[in-house]
């Protein structure tokens, strides 16, 4: 059995400070962050969450820094740069009797995290949100020479934290492959769960529906970017809608390519950013759900659909593939074709969509957040595991 914080508290000792240049904003590693602040301060474990920022306030395990500058990038205006004071750093660090490190981010808060480790010769840890190779494939558009470059610099970035949590099996052989060289026991895969609203059918949820909730619909939801897959949502309609011209498409989201992808798809419904509040009921009211992303390194809006019961259809690639059951609670497809192909076919059979749902359901089940942090603590050694007596 793991040991639970919330009955026997500081048996195992240690404290872990998990730095961050994300929280409250409009990505999925906040989301995240989010998730985990939430249940590190219901079991009252020995972790806090530090972020830099102006406008969030401090919480029961949440240190908040101001600012000495912040700025954004060209590519991504929606996630600013914000540089902490790195004295303020090391002074929580050493006030809060810390003996461990966790960073989830490649930011100002990464160098200070390899800054503490220096000063106080701690251990520390990455958690690896981001396929940053297949970012800059996708948007930066650089050839093989520059993705090679770009790998050595995130192999000696890496390394350097010592130990690295990632989010599917793809990272963890890429990892401990010859080209990065990580050693197997210090590259521990994990996992996300989802918010109880989504899980909990009884629970009053706000609603946002300004389509026809009586015809089909086909639900996007996420960044509008191209590196998320979007600007192939015009072709895989134009098949479904051949087939079935009476399906609603509807996409909930912002990013850089929203006027371009509205140029290509006027006939979808876009909501613009839906607030979490918001999505479950959004999930409920649709019929499947498009991920045309190879992306994603785990994906919580699959799994967050799971949970309302919605079907996904993925490309077989990192996060996605190790979530989905094919042809169980979702598809996972190779190309765009087989995209509208199997979302075609699952509009011409009605027990094909009720099977899936009832599977989505079920595979929702398998993320549960008690045991997915317990593993976590486990790995970083905040917590033993011990024998059932």
């Amino acid at each position: 059995m793991i040991q639970d914080f919330t009955k026997t508290p500081g048996r195992s000792g240690g404290r872990l400070l998990w730095l961050t240049d994300t929280y409250g904003d409009h990505n999925g590693v906040s989301t995240v962050l989010k998730s985990i602040h939430i249940e590190i301060k219901a079991r009252n474990l020995p972790v806090d969450i530090m972020v830099c920022s102006s406008k969030i306030e401090p919480d029961e395990h949440l240190i908040v820094l101001k600012p000495v500058s912040q700025f954004t990038f060209p590519l991504y205006r929606q996630q600013p740069m914000r540089i902490p004071n790195f004295l303020s750093v090391q002074r929580a660090f050493r006030r809060g009797k810390y003996d461990r490190i966790m960073c989830s981010t490649e930011g100002p808060m990464g160098l200070a995290a390899l800054w503490l480790k220096n000063v106080f010769s701690v251990d520390t840890y990455f958690y690896l949100h981001t396929d940053w190779l297949s970012f800059a494939k996708e948007v930066l558009s650089l050839e093989q020479t520059g993705l090679n470059r770009l790998q050595k610099l995130m192999r000696i970035y890496y390394k350097r934290f010592g130990n690295i949590f990632v989010l599917n099996t793809d990272q963890q052989q890429w990892l401990t492959g010859k080209t990065m060289g990580f050693d197997p026991a210090r590259v521990f895969l994990t996992s996300h769960w989802v918010d109880g609203i989504f899980s909990d059918p009884l629970n009053p949820v706000k609603s946002i529906l300004p389509f026809d909730s009586q015809r089909p619909v086909v639900l996007y939801t996420g960044r509008i970017s191209k590196e998320k897959g979007v600007m192939e949502l015009p072709g895989i309609m134009q098949m479904v809608w051949s087939v079935f011209p009476e399906i609603q498409l509807v996409i909930a989201g912002t990013g850089p390519a929203e006027e371009e992808l509205k140029n290509l798809l006027p006939e979808a419904f876009y909501l613009g950013w839906v607030g979490q509040e918001y999505l479950p009921a959004l999930f409920r009211a649709a019929d499947i759900l498009l991920l045309p992303s190879r992306f994603d390194t785990f994906s919580c809006v699959v799994l967050e659909a799971l949970s309302c019961g919605l079907p996904v259809v993925a490309y077989n690639t990192k996060g996605p593939k190790d979530i989905l059951e094919d042809s169980v609670s979702g598809f996972l497809v190779e190309n765009d074709e087989e995209m509208a192909e199997k979302v075609v076919r699952f509009f011409l059979d009605p027990c094909t969509q009720t099977k899936m749902k009832q599977a989505a359901f079920k595979r929702a089940e398998a993320y549960e957040a008690e045991k997915i942090m317990d593993r976590l603590l486990q790995d970083t050694g905040l917590i033993i595991e011990t024998c059932q007596s």
